[in-house]
């Protein structure tokens, strides 16, 4: 069953929406989708590429590995999303879900390898599986499998407890799903090198840069470059000099090396470079610690103070230059079954003084904590906010903390308020539903009950009709309990130098393909 997400109507008017709107604003932009179409694609060559911060070991299946877009050259999935949603081949070239939606049957294709030469079989697949499989608590699909089983080499079939239509879907993520050698393993199972069927390879890897070389017996075909150099630069500004001094060729991706909106306004025009942007795909959210945090926290009436205090019009024209747009929702409208209506949420600071006020919680001090790494300009932000709060009665202190400690604090749920960011495609809205608003797991934004019951509902929607009303019914739930704070809508922005021939965005912010890619040295 090769469908796309949603229907494809559905998903044409979402995206035709948010290009819309971008291209009001002056995010989107004629002829910025992709670099060097007129010019020839030179052979080989070396692409170097910003990268935002060092990674450890490329393990696909660890979360403190944040490199997708490196991910994406070494590892590859079963099925891949392509434009609008629609799921495509990928280590599998075709497969079936049966009528009860119990069984997924893989046909895996013939003669693929990982770069260091082992076969790429379907007993491999079963194995890797089973490293993820019910161990990923905010994957569905991890806990919905049942069993795998290899039949023959050429076979994968996926046995489910139950029907969960985001099945296939699921198995496109960069990790865990995507496919390790088995000498990526040693005997006692860890991991010790990243070995995928990916076009490209690991030749080397430090704190400063990350190296691949081509995968000369990539079943896909033989890569253009021979090399691509990811150089760890933490600073933005360091970035940005060195892609107008050609020293790096691309730069940006929310993952990779984000831009900061002032230095976009920058490189557009300039002959030295050239951005490319896309619609949103995912929000910037303020989340609430209800649990171990301020127990004012816990009162959807201070929530609601909080969001109705935001000025998230100035947020958007000020700091992000008009390149974002204010978010009114937990998902940007062109995330399959999002809302499409924008929720009435100005700035209304006299009405958040007077729930404030209500709740007997004015003066109540919170801590912010941040990673400045995640946004170019998420100090800059997190200040804005701090303003906008002490003046309806809200004190904030913001710790800002470097990505170790971020994480740490943020993991034990050290703060009271921090900055999240909606997964997007190619996670769509279950999977952050499933690992940031059940009750039933260590939900990370806002999670009760009563909202476990409408996701379940959701997820057991045998139609696009009956899952989309289901999906309203999710929304309108986090939208009454007042359960995040929707900041800005943040928009794919990328750009890349004039050397660099034939690139162009992935579909997702999470992939990176250069296959075809060449540079003129």
């Amino acid at each position: 069953m090769m469908g796309s997400v949603h229907s494809a109507k559905r998903w044409r008017m979402a995206v035709l929406s948010a290009v819309t709107a971008l291209l009001v604003t002056g995010c989107g932009g004629g002829g910025e989708t992709g670099a060097g179409d007129d010019a020839a694609v030179p052979a080989g060559g070396t692409l170097r590429v910003a990268l935002g911060q060092p990674e450890a070991d490329l393990n696909s299946l660890s979360y403190k590995t944040h490199s997708f877009n490196v991910l994406d050259q070494i590892y590859e999935p079963l099925v891949r999303y392509g434009p609008q949603g629609k799921l495509l081949p990928g280590l599998a070239q075709t497969w079936e879900v049966s009528s009860d939606g119990l069984t997924l049957t893989f046909h895996l294709r013939q003669g693929v390898t990982f770069s260091d030469g082992v076969a790429f079989t379907a007993p491999v697949a079963k194995t890797d599986m089973q490293r993820w499989i019910g161990d990923t608590p905010f994957l569905g699909i991890s806990r919905t499998i049942a069993a795998v089983d290899a039949p023959d080499d050429a076979t994968l079939v996926v046995r489910l407890k139950s029907s969960y239509y985001p099945a296939v879907q699921e198995l496109t993520l960069m990790r865990p799903v995507r496919f390790r050698s088995p000498n990526s393993f040693d005997p006692a199972g860890n991991f010790v090198k990243p070995i995928g069927t990916g076009p490209f390879r690991l030749e080397s890897s430090s704190e400063t840069e990350i190296v691949l070389v081509r995968n000369d017996t990539y079943w896909g075909g033989r890569p253009n470059l021979d090399k691509v150099l990811f150089k760890v630069m933490p600073s933005s500004q360091a970035r940005l000099a060195a892609l107008k001094a050609g020293e790096v060729d691309l730069i940006g991706g929310e993952y990779m090396a984000p831009l900061a909106p002032e230095e976009t306004l920058d490189l557009r025009g300039q002959s030295r470079a050239k951005v490319l942007t896309e619609p949103s795909s995912t929000n910037l959210l303020l989340a609430f610690n209800t649990t171990t945090g301020d127990s004012a926290l816990a009162d959807p009436r201070v929530r609601q103070a909080v969001n109705y205090a935001l000025d998230r019009r100035a947020y958007a024209r000020t700091l992000f230059h008009d390149l974002a747009r204010p978010a009114t929702q937990v998902f940007p409208a062109s995330i399959p079954y999002a809302p499409q209506q924008p929720r009435a949420l100005d700035l209304d600071a006299r009405k958040a003084r007077d729930l404030l006020a209500e709740a007997g919680k004015s003066g109540r001090k919170l801590r912010l904590i941040l990673d400045a790494g995640m946004l170019p300009q998420a100090r800059a932000l997190s200040e804005a906010i701090q303003a906008d709060l002490a003046k309806v009665g809200i004190e904030v202190r913001i710790d800002q903390l470097d990505t170790a400690a971020y994480t740490e604090a943020a993991s034990k749920r050290q703060y009271d308020l921090l900055f999240y960011r909606t997964y997007g495609p190619p996670y769509d809205p279950f999977a952050m539903l499933n690992g940031n608003f059940r009750s039933t797991e260590p939900a990370f934004l806002y999670a009760s009950p009563a909202i476990d019951g409408l996701i379940d509902e959701a997820l057991a929607g045998t139609t696009d009709e009956a899952r989309a009303a289901a999906y309203a019914k999710v929304w309108a739930a986090l939208n009454d309990s007042w359960a995040v704070a929707p900041v800005v809508e943040l928009p794919r922005v990328w750009a890349v130098g004039a050397k660099v021939r034939g690139f162009e965005l992935g579909v997702t912010e999470y992939d990176l393909p250069l296959t075809k890619v060449g540079v003129v040295r």
